[in-house]
């Protein structure tokens, strides 16, 4: 696939993610899309999903590797500091746009498919009000791109391509993953603020009467309305 890195956008294939206030958000923040005239376009978040309600619904989807020398460093930028993940990290760690040209850094995507989206949002009352009373403009963070080492994403894809292979607990309120298997035994990163490159959206576009729950989403990437 085809990949292209701006400040407002990550391109793959032929969806644009999000990457503004990317560095704020996390795998199951909700809130107001905010869509001003021009080329930005990012999540205001409201609140996040509870880890206990990601459980059995998150799994890694797929990697790519990036030619780091076809970004420039004004690119890379968002405002915020950028993180990796390794083999046997004790937290994020910080990169500069020297060291992705010079390490082995790939892009993992870890989402959620629609039908556990829509049982996550139903299962978490807070967020299903606040995204009922948000209306047209409610988003929720489906998917999110995270740096790491290429070993970590063979690692990922290998053991976590289906959310069984993906065993989530909360740590300190984020959501930390852990895939378990092969030489590497169990490997885990946590989803905090700081962690996020890029990010898909879902938005609501079935409520049953009354708004109490929801039927259906509908995905919303870079660029869509």
């Amino acid at each position: 696939m085809s990949t292209k890195i701006t400040n407002h956008y990550f391109k793959f294939g032929i969806h644009k993610y999000f990457r503004g206030s990317a560095h704020e958000l996390e795998l199951g923040h909700y809130g107001q899309k905010k869509d001003p005239i021009g080329a930005k376009a990012w999540l205001a978040p409201h609140d996040k999903i509870k880890p206990v309600h990601m459980k059995g619904r998150v799994k890694v989807n797929t990697r790519t590797r990036i030619d780091w020398n076809e970004v420039s460093s004004v690119e890379l930028q968002t405002g915020g500091a950028l993180t990796y993940y390794g083999i046997n990290f004790n937290g994020a760690k910080s990169f500069s746009h020297a060291h992705a040209k010079s390490a082995k850094l790939e892009l993992i995507s870890l989402s959620i498919d629609e039908g556990p989206l829509i049982a996550m949002i139903n299962a978490d009352r807070p967020a299903r009000n606040q995204m009922a009373d948000e209306g047209k403009d409610a988003r929720i963070v489906s998917e999110v791109w995270v740096v790491v080492e290429a070993e970590l994403a063979e690692h990922f894809k290998t053991y976590g391509s289906s959310s069984a292979g993906v065993e989530i607990k909360a740590v300190k309120g984020d959501a930390q993953l852990t895939v378990s298997g092969g030489t590497r035994g169990s490997q885990s990163i946590v989803l905090s603020k700081g962690t996020t490159f890029a990010y898909r959206l879902h938005k609501v576009n079935d409520w049953n009467k009354g708004k109490t729950r929801v039927e259906g989403v509908e995905d919303d990437y870079k660029g869509m309305s």
